[in-house]
């Protein structure tokens, strides 16, 4: 009888216990966890305090021109080949302490899922006012600009080649979407 009583009760709690135990499996594949990419990730590391002036997120344009002078003229001209604007977002981050460059850019815009590249380094030339960028092409070749910093919220480089009697131009403008800088309120 004892026996009896006994198994009746381990059938109940392991009957409760299995009960139970698929109620929370089933409570923990419904709940979904927040989630963040890449650029989220970007945006809250550059929202901390010690990051530098040049670190953010970029949209990116850029503009190829032409220029020409004509057999036996003395006047040059020069003709807009291609226009791209906002064709890509890139982060710009320090690189770590040791490494050769000062800079690195991150495509956030890469046509694979879950792989960030570095398209391209930079390097500080005196006092911030400027920087030599290379950007590497996707068939490793790799292409020097020299970069102005116009303001906090605009990067501005140029890089000429010379094919035959032409001159092509490449300008890259990189335009600051987050952070934006701070506007300073005058207290005159």
């Amino acid at each position: 009888m004892r026996l009896l009583i006994v198994v009746i009760i381990l059938s109940i709690s392991s009957d409760v216990f299995a009960q139970t135990k698929r109620g929370n499996t089933r409570a923990s594949r419904n709940h979904e966890y927040e989630a963040v990419d890449f650029e989220d990730i970007m945006r809250r590391y550059l929202q901390k305090d010690t990051s530098h002036p040049l670190e953010g997120i970029y949209s990116i344009s850029c503009v190829i021109t032409k220029t020409s002078k004509p057999f036996l003229s003395d006047v040059e001209k020069e003709k807009v080949v291609s226009k791209q604007d906002n064709y890509a977002r890139v982060a710009i981050l320090k690189d770590h302490v040791g490494s050769k460059r000062d800079f690195i850019e991150i495509s956030l815009s890469y046509r694979e899922m879950e792989i960030y590249p570095i398209m391209g380094e930079l390097s500080m030339l005196s006092e911030g006012k400027g920087y030599i960028y290379s950007h590497t092409e996707p068939d490793g070749s790799v292409i020097t600009f020299s970069m102005l910093n116009e303001s906090s919220e605009l990067l501005e480089g140029v890089y000429s080649k010379i094919e035959k009697r032409k001159t092509i131009t490449y300008h890259l403008s990189y335009l600051k979407i987050f952070p934006k800088a701070e506007a300073v309120v005058s207290t005159d």
